[in-house]
This record gives C-alpha cells, structure tokens and sequence, in this order.
C-alpha cells in the first residue's frame, strides 16, 4: 500500500519542527567503494546522526524480512543507486559518496563493522526525500521510519505489549520497536542507563521469565535483555507493522 503526498509532507514538517542543530561535523565526502548489498546483509549501525527511528525501522525490517531492504536498491551504470522506496512513485538517485572526519571515519549510517553499502544508501534516499538533507534526520517519531519503509500504516500503542504478544506478532513476521522517554536513564539495564528519547527494534521474547528482547541500532550486534519491569518503566510506547511475508 502506497503512502500519499500528504502523509509525506507530514513527515516533513514534523522534523522541520523537530530538528536540532546537527550534531556531527563533516570534513569532506569519501566515496564508498565497498560492498552494497552482499549475500548477507550485515546489520544497520547508527552514525552521528541522531536518527534513531530511521535506524531502528531498518533494524527492525532488516530483523524480520531483510529481503525487502535488497529489493529497493539497484546499482546504476555511473556507480550511483537506484533506491525505490514503496512510498515514492519513482526510484530516488544516491551517490555512493558520503561524509567522513579528518580521519575518514564514515559519520553517518552504515553496515555494522563496515562500509556504508546499503544502509548509507538507504539512509541518504530517505534524508533526500522525507526530510530534505540529513539534518533533518536528527529527531523524528518511530512510525514514521517504519512506515516509509514498508508503503504501510504502522500500529502504535502506548500500552506495552507482554512478552507472549512480542511472541505472536514476531511469529506473524511484523518488524517491532519501541521508543524511550526523557526519564529513561533513570532505569538501569545490563549495559547502564537506558538512552532518552531513543528507538530500539524489539526482536523477541521469553515466553517463562517475560524477558524482553531488544536490539540497540548503535549496537545492533548485542541483544539487551531486560525484565517486564524495567521494560515498562524505561519504554513509552511500541510501533508494530503489518505482516512483513
């Protein structure tokens, strides 16, 4: 199902009004000549930006049906992508050059553990059409990643979810995250404090002690495990999609 126009520019007013003075610093564009899209997709890592709840959705979708990410991307004749999002008629042009350091370190989106291939792609299409430039990328509502992603409306819910709920809507294939509040670094988790104003992608639960899963898009490769109670008391809301298979 396609987005319209509106629900777009929507979007976009909304993080006009949201975005902070940007917080990473570039020094020049570095040109990506490493792997797009290989057989296996690592997992999306969040750069400097703080765009968490674009970063999220694609851990989330990535987390559930990484298909759909290879599918939006085709690599043109003058080494650019083709990116089509579901919520744009025609496929968006990127290039594969993107902002670095003094060091040349990536600042922005990219494979975990390696060069921005598909997420620095996807990440530049979306700041091209939804927002404008990557600035704009810096604050912005879960939904709104998840939805432009998928061409889907997107079910949020203040009430939080049990871990047998988590159970079902994964076995039913929908990407799931949740969202943090301004008192979240008052609740304690395995690794320290929970960040405020954060999105995670929920990847499971335990079904006997009510564990909840969780993966951080800054650390996508660990899986923060935390109880119902601190679950309830360090998250606001979740954002659950439509069957993704």
């Amino acid at each position: 199902m396609s987005m319209d126009r509106p629900r777009v520019r929507t979007w976009r007013r909304t993080l006009h009004a949201l975005a902070p003075i940007g917080r990473a610093r570039a020094v020049r564009l570095r040109v990506d000549t490493g792997p797009l899209a290989p057989a296996v997709l690592r997992r999306p890592r969040q750069g400097q930006l703080g765009d968490c709840w674009v970063m999220a959705a694609l851990l989330a979708v990535h987390e559930t049906a990484p298909e759909r990410l290879r599918a939006m991307l085709e690599e043109d004749a003058d080494g650019g992508v083709l990116v089509q999002l579901p919520t744009v008629a025609e496929p968006i042009r990127v290039e594969r050059r993107y902002p670095v350091d003094e060091q040349g370190r990536w600042l922005h989106g990219r494979r975990d553990g390696a060069n921005p291939g598909w997420v620095g792609a996807l990440e530049k299409a979306i700041a091209q059409h939804v927002a404008g430039g990557y600035r704009f990328l810096q604050s912005g509502f879960g939904r709104f990643g998840l939805e432009v992603l998928t061409g889907q409306r997107v079910r949020s819910m203040l009430r939080l979810p049990s871990a047998q709920e988590i159970i079902s809507w994964r076995g039913e294939q929908r990407a799931i995250f949740a969202s943090t509040h301004p008192l979240s670094p008052l609740v304690a988790s395995p690794v320290g404090p929970l960040p405020r104003n954060h999105v995670f992608a929920v990847v499971g639960a335990d079904p006997r002690s009510g564990h909840v899963h969780l993966r951080n898009p800054g650390r996508p490769g660990e899986v923060l495990v935390l109880d119902a109670v601190r679950f309830r008391r360090g998250f606001l809301s979740v954002d659950i999609s439509a069957p993704l298979r």
